[in-house]
């Protein structure tokens, strides 16, 4: 049923979301570029239900898995019997624009899955992966970023656990779905989360605000002093903040990825991540 419903939700884009691949633009250019829409003009209000009926599917499903992964251990590779550790390998890859981070942080998703699938395909650069996400100069929305990696299922051999593009603030408890999303896709190493964020919310940024993409490759709780870290791959262009980092998870109120991604969602339509 999931994966007929995604196939039926690969929708062509509006015109707004038409593409002209540019030449490489400069880490200038892109100092003040989002990357990430506020909005996503390509959807319909059915498109929209449809993808939140999705995305309520998949979470029921990997709340189920979790629950009998962490019983058996049998995915979990505890860094200390005292709390979870997940993770998953995926090549870091800078945005080639100042507006690509959707097509970079979807390379490293690829990335994950051709190494685990020992496919002999080639990653689809950059400049492919724009055209097949819809991107443009004012950046990519998360539906788009889901369909261009769907377009690679085949090839790195994840046919059956297709990306659903979903919002988090609609639903009764975001950080707990958030969290079951994240846990449930790395502790069967099965997809690598694309996430919207907005990067003020990070505390490694400094106060420097754009809305920006991150590629999820790892969570941590450590039970005996409650700290929860989510790991993500940064495509930014800039050394400044490109590389893989360990992040603390935040709440609605203290920073962290996870208020990161809630703001990001909170504050337009675009949605807030690609798992």
């Amino acid at each position: 049923m999931l994966n007929k419903k995604i196939k039926r939700l690969i929708v062509p884009f509006s015109l707004v979301a038409l593409i002209t691949i540019p030449s490489l633009a400069s880490a200038e250019d892109g100092e003040n570029n989002t990357g990430a829409l506020l909005n996503d003009p390509s959807l319909t209000k059915s498109e929209v239900n449809d993808l939140v009926e999705l995305a309520a599917e998949k979470d029921a499903q990997l709340e189920e898995d979790l629950e009998k992964t962490q019983k058996s251990g049998e995915f979990g590779i505890l860094a200390d019997p005292d709390g979870l550790y997940y993770t998953i390998s995926a090549t870091g890859y800078k945005q080639e624009t100042g507006y690509w981070c959707g097509p970079a942080s979807g390379r490293q998703s690829l990335s994950f899955h051709k190494t685990k699938s020992g496919s002999s395909t080639g990653l689809p650069s950059q400049t492919t992966l724009a055209s097949k996400m819809g991107t443009t100069t004012a950046g990519s929305t998360t539906t788009g970023i889901a369909n261009g990696l769907n377009a690679y299922k085949s090839s790195f051999g994840f046919t059956g656990n297709p990306y659903v593009a979903a919002d988090i603030t609609n639903v009764s408890n975001p950080q707990a779905t958030f969290e079951t999303r994240i846990k449930g896709v790395l502790s069967k190493k099965t997809n690598a989360p694309v996430i919207l964020i907005e990067t003020k919310y990070l505390p490694r940024y400094n106060g420097h605000a754009i809305r920006h993409y991150n590629t999820v490759t790892g969570y941590s709780h450590d039970y005996n002093t409650g700290s929860k870290r989510v790991r993500t791959a940064d495509p930014h262009f800039s050394s400044s903040y490109y590389g893989t980092y360990w992040n603390p998870l935040g709440t609605t109120s203290a920073n962290g990825v996870f208020r990161a991604v809630y703001m990001a969602d909170k504050n337009g339509t675009n949605m807030a991540m690609a798992y």
